[in-house]
């Protein structure tokens, strides 16, 4: 056995012993104190349902008007007290015994039975299982005196839900005790690994270098086989130069992608966040609003399955694959208009829509991205209690599209570079609405895969306006009719 595996397999064993000990001793501290802690409360409930028995005890003697009761009295006194009392999840039974162990009073739950019965005058309780499985009950014993006889009062308290609570507990303890150890292991093992064979990893780098993996280079100032390797790895310095400039053009292509699509995803869980609050916050929703919010949730989440890939897609081929089909464009303006209701009510923003039944041949999930993102740059824009406008019409075969706002609007010289990835005008405004500088870039996209064109124009203090124009879709609408 080689020396790592010595150090790995005797470490990692003492490791786990002290993770079970350390556990089996919390656990057992854990249940004694959560056993105590039900003892006494079962306790005090018993001296509570004794001072009620002798108090009605007492009233039976106060209407009476004698000074004791006979014994039938005191027991036909103690019965119609122990009736009145109420069973409930905790106290599942009552029992009176007299002193000769008979039952005066039994409602004790099938398959409990009264503890055996001591020298001491104290209370004394034992755990016992029901008929069915995971019923546990604490049958607790008090001796009592009533009026002139000894008797011996019974009572059951529920304790299962304690006892499944101890059970999941030791379950917990198990898995997190196994858990623990497995990282251990694994983290252990890396640790072992990496202190006693660093010729051995310093070797498998200098030849990933080699072949192009890495973009590492080792300077060890040494004479001895570090040394050597060092040089190795700089007479391979020029090959492992090309190799990065590849990679850190791969890479860059995804990190553009994953943060679009991370912007692009933002969109309709803030849809999905924003209905979920309206049916979560406690206030009355009728019927109606809840079908309504929920049908929104669900078409937003799916909305953002779909925009996942089709985001894949247009970054990564272009605008092959996507999906166009000849949709009414009312019929997305609105829903995407729906789609912002909880942003506009939060920054208390008024949306006109005018919009006719215009047929544009469109991938659907990539337009609404496209008119949410625009509607919510406006609304970022817009001062608290503005207005935002969206109008469409229809000019010679082509269907022109205005979205307007009226805020702090765009200086000149930045509207040629707006539409440039992660370019933000103002980036401490934008940082702190949670943009990233990738909407208009992705819009460019997804406007020239529909084959149309956007254009900006804003003026300082009066807001801003897009242009978007799309050829009009050939097919005939059905709202229209033949």
């Amino acid at each position: 056995m080689k020396l790592w595996q010595k150090i790995f397999l005797s470490t990692l064993a003492l490791m786990v012993s002290i993770t079970a000990l350390s556990s089996v001793l919390l656990l057992r501290s854990t249940r004694d104190a959560l056993w105590q802690r039900e003892h006494q409360r079962a306790v005090t409930q018993q001296q509570y349902m004794a001072g009620i028995l002798k108090a009605g005890i007492l009233n039976q003697r106060l209407r009476l008007g004698v000074v004791l009761l006979q014994e039938d009295q005191t027991r036909e006194a103690a019965i119609q007290t122990l009736e009145q009392q109420a069973l409930d999840n905790y106290l599942a039974g009552l029992m009176l015994l007299d002193h000769e162990e008979k039952a005066v009073w039994n409602q004790l739950p099938a398959g409990v039975s009264p503890p055996s019965p001591n020298d001491d005058t104290l209370t004394q309780c034992q755990l016992q299982g029901g008929e069915t499985a995971g019923e546990w009950y604490l049958v607790c014993s008090m001796p009592l005196t009533l009026e002139s006889g000894e008797y011996r009062l019974v009572a059951a308290y529920a304790v299962g839900d304690l006892q499944q609570e101890l059970n999941l507990q030791a379950l917990r303890a198990v898995g997190l005790s196994l858990g623990m150890s497995l990282l251990a292991a694994v983290g252990l093992l890396l640790l072992v690994r990496r202190l006693l064979r660093p010729l051995g990893a310093l070797q498998e780098n200098a030849r990933s270098i080699a072949e192009g993996n890495y973009d590492q280079r080792l300077d060890i100032p040494t004479r001895d086989e570090l040394a050597d390797l060092a040089q190795d790895m700089n007479a391979l310095a020029q090959a492992v130069q090309e190799r990065v400039e590849q990679l850190e053009q791969v890479a860059e292509e995804r990190r553009v992608f994953v943060a679009n699509l991370a912007h692009e995803m933002k969109t309709p869980l803030t849809s999905i966040m924003g209905y979920a609050d309206l049916l979560y916050l406690p206030r009355e929703v009728s019927e109606e609003q809840r079908v309504e919010y929920s049908c929104i949730i669900l078409d937003e989440a799916r909305r953002l399955r779909s925009l996942s890939s089709k985001l894949l897609e247009l970054l990564t081929v272009g605008s092959v694959n996507l999906a166009f089909v000849p949709t009414p464009l009312d019929q997305v303006v609105q829903e995407v208009a729906v789609s912002l209701e909880p942003l506009l009510e939060q920054a208390a923003l008024t949306l006109t829509c005018h919009c006719p039944p215009l047929l544009l041949n469109m991938d659907v999930e990539l337009f609404k991205s496209l008119l949410y993102n625009l509607l919510d740059n406006a609304r970022k824009a817009s001062p608290t209690g503005g207005k935002l406008s969206f109008t469409a019409q229809a000019e010679a075969g082509q269907a022109v599209l205005h979205i307007r706002d009226w805020g702090q609007g765009i200086p000149p010289e930045e509207l040629e570079k707006i539409c440039q990835p992660f370019y933000m005008v103002d980036k401490s405004r934008s940082r702190k609405a949670g943009g990233a500088g990738l909407g208009l870039a992705l819009c460019q996209a997804i406007v020239t895969a529909h084959n149309g064109t956007m254009v900006f124009d804003s003026q300082l203090g009066e807001g801003t306006q897009v242009t978007l124009t799309f050829p009009l879709s050939q097919e005939v609408n059905p709202s229209e009719g033949v």
